[in-house]
C-alpha cells in the first residue's frame, strides 16, 4: 500500500466544507487538528479503514502492563466509588426491553452488567474484539461483526432496534453525520440512541493542552463541543431528548446525550 493509499482525506464532518486552512496547534505527527468556519474541530487526514483495523485498534496500542503512579490509582479508585454506572441508567431509563445495538461495542464487557432484558448486537473496527463480543453476545441471542459501520447497518434490517449505543465512538468514526443518518433506518420509531463523547469544550482541554485525554491520535478523528454534537444530531432529523447543562459540565472531560428519530 503506498502511502497516498494510506491516507484519505475528509471535508467537514459536519457542514460538508473543505476548509482545511485553519490548523490548531494540537497535533502528533503527521496528523493534524483543524476547525472548520462552522466551529467543528476534526482531522482533515486520516488512516484507512484497514490501517485504523490492522495498525491502531485498541489492543494493539493499549499498553496492559502500563505503570500507573499511585495518586492516578487512588483518584481511578474515588472516582469509581463515587460513579454511577449512567449508561446503565440511561438504558433503563429510556430504552424499552429488545435488541440493542451497540456501535464500537469493543470485546462487549459493558453488557455484563445490562439487564438480559436487552439483546446485545453490536459492530466494532477492530476483528479481535467483535470477535470477543460475538461470542459473549450469542449467549444472548445477539451478534457482533468487525465491519465499517456505514456498510452494515442495514443488513440489520429496518425497525429492528429498540435502541442504540454509541459511547466513545462518534469521535473515531470517519464519517459520523452518515451514520446517524443510515442508523435511524434500523431503529424502531420509539427507540432511543444514548451518546457519549469527549467535551472538545471542556476547561481541562484548555489547561492542560496536547495533553489532554480527549486527544488520541490518528483514532480520535472528531472533536465535539455541545453545540456541534447539538448541531449534528438535529441535522441526520433527530430529537434531542436529554442534554441538559449536568450532561456537558465545562468541568467534565465527557459529555452524554439521549436522543431519538424524529
Amino acid at each position: 500500500m503506498s502511502d497516498s493509499q494510506k491516507i484519505k482525506k475528509r471535508t467537514c464532518p459536519l457542514c460538508s466544507k473543505s476548509n482545511n486552512n485553519n490548523y490548531l496547534d494540537y497535533k502528533s505527527n503527521p496528523w493534524k487538528l483543524v476547525q472548520c468556519e462552522c466551529s467543528f474541530v476534526y482531522m482533515p487526514e486520516v488512516p484507512v479503514f484497514e490501517r485504523m483495523k490492522n495498525e491502531f485498534s485498541w489492543e494493539r496500542n493499549f499498553n496492559k502492563n502500563e505503570t500507573v503512579s499511585i495518586k492516578k490509582r487512588v483518584r481511578r479508585f474515588v472516582k469509581g466509588l463515587l460513579k454511577r454506572d449512567k449508561l446503565k441508567y440511561l438504558l433503563n431509563t429510556f430504552c424499552k426491553s429488545g435488541d440493542i445495538l451497540d456501535i464500537g461495542c469493543g470485546s462487549g464487557a459493558k453488557f455484563d452488567n445490562i439487564s438480559d432484558i436487552f439483546t446485545p448486537f453490536g459492530i466494532d473496527i477492530s476483528e479481535e474484539s467483535a470477535r470477543e463480543a460475538n461470542e459473549s453476545f450469542k449467549k444472548r441471542g445477539g451478534e457482533a461483526v468487525c465491519a465499517p459501520s456505514t456498510e452494515v447497518l442495514d443488513k440489520f434490517g429496518k425497525n429492528k432496534f429498540s435502541g442504540a449505543i454509541l459511547r466513545a465512538y462518534l469521535e473515531h468514526e470517519h464519517e459520523p453525520f452518515e451514520v446517524l443518518k443510515n442508523l435511524k433506518y434500523t431503529l424502531k420509531n420509539d427507540a432511543y440512541v444514548i451518546i457519549k463523547v469527549p467535551n472538545y469544550a471542556s476547561v481541562n482541554r484548555i489547561v492542560r493542552g496536547n495533553k489532554w485525554c480527549g486527544f488520541r491520535f490518528p483514532d480520535h478523528v472528531n472533536q465535539f463541543t455541545p453545540k456541534t454534537l447539538l448541531r449534528m444530531v438535529r441535522d441526520a432529523n433527530y430529537k434531542v431528548v436529554k442534554f441538559n447543562f449536568f450532561d456537558y459540565l465545562p468541568t467534565s472531560d465527557n459529555m452524554w446525550m439521549v436522543i431519538k428519530p424524529k
